[in-house]
């Protein structure tokens, strides 16, 4: 294979002349300089960029010779693109994220030239621009972000390279376009040839064809070639190939090209993500470029290969990540060929947050998109949509890109990605669609792999203060007086609580939300001070553990247990390796001091890509106090990983004398309260023996306040509480559907209301004493009012909102900015009205089926607080 036919590339990045202006017409001085790539804001002297309208770049280069094709070319510019090269006009474009292509043979010269290179606002593309939607930006900042160089080749010239790698026969299909750009049929012979990239060592004998070619047209041929001793590209293992082109032609001096690739396949196999023929597990992060672009400190970081290198490929690989999604738009060229050259798997997003554009437009770049990246074996998923549907774009365009390149499947059509942002914005848990995620039944039993790709609404800057869309959240799990400290831990554990979850669901991706972007935007990112220091946060160790590929978790989403209780629990054991590992699983009981008062151990072994559940059963301590439920995996003695629950030992609750000497009379829906109270010798009679016996209590059970045999005695309620007794209403809202208004008194209402919230907020496991002190949480200590025994995700608070028609006094509260009243009293007359909404049904005494992972069971912090309700509720009667 001949070499004569080599192709001249001058990269022209650097610094360039650079001046704003307000109209269109060439600046008449340039008193700023810029680096180019960059964006408008590198400018030196910086400049009010938000003032002006153009912003002109210029450059002059040298070329000792001329060829008979030359071509400027602009990897990515933002917002609409015109070049001029020695005053002649050579074109414009409105892609920001694609190349642009611009033939500069006429206008070329021996010897110096001169480059001016023009580009706008967003907000002056013209409305069929695909340049898409991030309702999280404030700004969108201009600048040439990509690389610019001019090509000098002979004609014909090598247009576009395809290469598809097929593993199952080791051999490598080439697919070349060339092109004639002269107006006279060309006949040329096209070779190829595949090298290994770092030693150049051919593993393919060239192969030719002649190509006849009509005037100012292309085409294209196909070459398969065996590849000797193939060597697969994985994370672990990143070889890379280089397949030459080249055109001959005896008029020309020919052109060639050199196109890297990766012996490597991915694709979607009963569900699974398959890379290589084998499944795999995608762990790691989201990686927001442009939202990155808007970062105080970022200056010329992103273009700076060696800190490029240790934000995309050292730290995460030192985290246990394989994957990132570039979240909406393309990242700096550059950042693709360090992925294919250390191993990162990538997901590249359009920079589609709701679409913009005409449908021929899209089309276009996509394509470009495509031509420009596909060669990528980093790139494994292309991902049209972020939280968003499109006919046009499902329908249409994706089809015709998944002809272009058959070769990597497309979020949204053949995979779906999910934001479950529970346990934070959301509930613990969900068991139907909430925002962007279905329930977590439908996510682990789906037919195509699931993605979870943001989860975790939980945003700190790089000072560890909330970002602004953390309104209500952190109160909502830490309460009305957090700290910092406080703020930073959580997030490591919240991220380890859901990451464990997934993985023991067997997810197929796991990214939670958000690696690198804005710091003081409102997802911030996962670095402490100085982005340029790539300083981690915590939370970036917690994944490390929760990601180790030879993983572990326990499964248990009780807090609360018995002294010398035994649990039974189910111990995950994870194997995302490509080989089976075998180890040591130690678990156990902890104290406050780190030492194991019971453990056990046993062998495991863990087959490639799957999951070992372990049945574990667990003694409690005899000792009342803080424990830790902990799991370990252990090599030769050495820590894998580990995973840890935390246990409460509470005493079981006994009734005070107080109450033991009068009367509640209880309306309930079942006979647990009754058997409950009766357990803990306190007295109990009917709604129609109140009177009679004397009762200082009316206790009303869930659902009980709609009935008639209480609403037929409201009147006979409002003399209970007029004589100075006490109301206590368990669960109103319990079976209200939508909305309802009901009488408690004769002149006291309840409004009851089932909310949407679709987006956000949900059910509540989380309570807050308003003051600690109060009488209803003797015993009770704060951490204690966090999860609760049973019920879907610890549920104790539901999706209602219960208001009274009478001003209330709240004891404790719930939900976003602890915005839900939990437990609120209502004075009434001489007496009250005490109405919680903490769910103590099934709770209280023990039932059938209460070992089931969300079945309800006794819950001592529960039965505490049901026992100090009705003592509060006692105290005040003729006190």
């Amino acid at each position: 294979m001949e070499t004569r036919a080599r192709r001249r590339k001058y990269l022209l990045n650097g610094i360039w002349f650079f001046q704003p202006t307000t109209n269109d017409a060439l600046p008449t001085s340039w008193d700023h300089t810029i680096v180019v790539p960059s964006v408008v804001d590198c400018a030196e002297p910086r400049c009010r960029w938000r003032e002006f309208s153009y912003f002109w770049y210029r450059t002059t280069f040298d070329i000792p010779s001329l060829r008979e094709c030359a071509f400027v070319v602009i990897e990515q510019a933002m917002f609409g693109t015109e070049v001029w090269l020695n005053g002649t006009h050579l074109g414009g474009d409105i892609a920001c994220y694609t190349s642009q292509e611009y033939d500069g043979q006429a206008a070329l010269k021996r010897g110096v030239n001169e480059l001016i290179v023009r580009v706008g606002r967003r907000e002056d593309l013209p409305p069929r621009s695909a340049v898409g939607n991030d309702q999280e930006r404030t700004e969108w900042i201009p600048g040439i972000w990509g690389d610019v160089y001019l090509t000098q080749c002979g004609n014909p010239r090598v247009k576009l390279v395809q290469v598809i790698p097929h593993i199952q026969t080791a051999t490598v299909e080439a697919r070349v376009t060339v092109e004639n750009r002269s107006e006279h049929p060309a006949t040329v012979v096209l070779s190829t040839i595949v090298r290994e990239k770092r030693s150049g060592k051919p593993v393919s004998t060239p192969q030719e064809q002649n190509l006849t070619l009509t005037p100012n047209n292309t085409a294209a041929a196909v070459f398969h070639h065996p590849i000797d001793g193939m060597h697969l590209w994985s994370p672990d293992s990143p070889f890379l190939y280089e397949l030459e082109s080249q055109v001959l032609h005896p008029a020309s001096d020919g052109d060639s090209c050199v196109q890297d690739f990766g012996m490597r396949e991915f694709t979607i196999h009963d569900g699974d993500f398959m890379l290589n023929g084998r499944k795999i597990l995608l762990r790691g992060g989201n990686i927001a470029f442009h939202r990155f672009l808007l970062d105080a400190d970022r200056g010329t970081l992103p273009w700076n290969l060696e800190w490029v290198k240790k934000v995309l490929i050292d730290i995460p690989k030192a985290h246990n990540f394989n994957f990132f999604r570039c979240h909406l738009g393309h990242v700096y060229n550059r950042w693709y060929g360090l992925a294919d050259e250390y191993g990162m798997l990538l997901q590249d997003e359009w920079m589609f947050w709701t679409t913009s554009g005409s449908k021929e437009q899209t089309m276009k770049e996509f394509t470009r998109w495509l031509q420009d990246n596909g060669h990528h074996p980093s790139i494994i998923i292309w991902d049209a949509l972020n939280e968003c549907t499109d006919d046009i774009v499902q329908k249409e365009i994706v089809p015709a890109m998944k002809k272009l390149d058959p070769t990597r499947p497309w979020e949204p059509v053949d995979v779906v990605e999910e934001h479950p942002y529970i346990y934070s914005l959301g509930p613990v848990l969900n068991d139907r669609k909430f925002g962007f995620t279905r329930s977590l039944a439908e996510i682990e039993h789906s037919f195509k792999p699931t993605m979870l790709n943001e989860f975790c609404w939980w945003w700190l800057d790089k000072d560890f203060n909330p970002s602004s869309l953390m309104s209500g959240v952190i109160e909502r799990w830490l309460g009305p007086r957090w700290t910092k400290e406080q703020a930073i831990a959580h997030q490591s554990y919240l991220v380890t609580e859901l990451v464990e979850l997934f993985r023991r669901m067997r997810v197929d991706a796991i990214q939670p939300f958000v690696y690198l972007s804005n710091n003081a935007g409102p997802t911030a990112h996962w670095f402490v001070g100085n982005i340029a220091s790539l300083q981690p946060k915590p939370i970036l160790a917690a994944l490390k553990n929760a990601f180790s590929p030879f993983g572990v978790s326990i499964e248990l989403w009780d807090r609360h247990f018995f002294p010398s209780e035994l649990r039974r629990v189910r111990v995950f054991v994870f194997n995302d390796e490509q080989e089976g590992q075998s180890g040591t699983l130690r678990c156990g009981l902890v104290n406050a001091s780190g030492e194991w008062l019971y453990e056990m151990k046993q062998a495991i072994t863990v087959a490639a890509g799957e999951s070992v559940p372990v049945a574990v059963t667990l003694p409690m301590p005899p000792r009342v106090g803080s424990y830790v439920v902990r799991a370990e995996i252990l090599q030769d003695e050495r820590l894998i990983a580990y995973s840890e629950k935390p246990a409460f030992v509470c005493a079981r609750p006994s009734a005070p004398r107080l109450l033991k000497e009068r009367f509640v009379a209880v309306l309930g829906a079942d006979d647990e309260t009754v058997e409950f109270l009766a357990g803990h010798d306190v007295g109990v009679c009917s709604i129609s023996d109140m009177n009679t016996k004397g009762a200082s209590v009316l206790l009303v059970g869930e659902g009980k306040l709609f009935s008639s045999e209480y609403q037929s005695r409201l009147g006979a309620a409002t003399k209970f509480l007029q004589a100075g007794k006490t109301i206590v209403i368990i669960e109103p809202e319990w079976g209200v559907r939508d909305r309802e208004t009901i009488s408690v008194a004769l002149e006291l209402d309840l409004h009851i209301c089932k909310r949407e919230d679709k987006d956000k907020g949900g059910y509540d496991s989380y309570v807050f004493a308003e003051d600690e002190t109060h009488p209803l949480w003797q015993g009770i200590l704060p951490d204690h009012l966090k999860m609760f025994n049973g019920g879907y995700g610890g549920e104790v608070v539901s999706q209602h909102d219960v208001t009274p028609t009478r001003p209330m006094h709240v004891l404790a509260r719930c939900g976003l900015g602890l915005a839900v009243p939990a437990v609120f009293e209502v004075p009434m007359d001489k007496g009250r009205v005490i109405v919680s909404r903490l769910q103590v049904r099934g709770r209280l005494v023990s039932s059938t089926g209460a070992d089931q992972l969300f079945a309800r069971r006794p819950d001592p912090v529960l039965q505490r607080y049901f026992i100090n309700l009705l003592a509060y509720a006692s105290e005040r009667v003729g006190d």
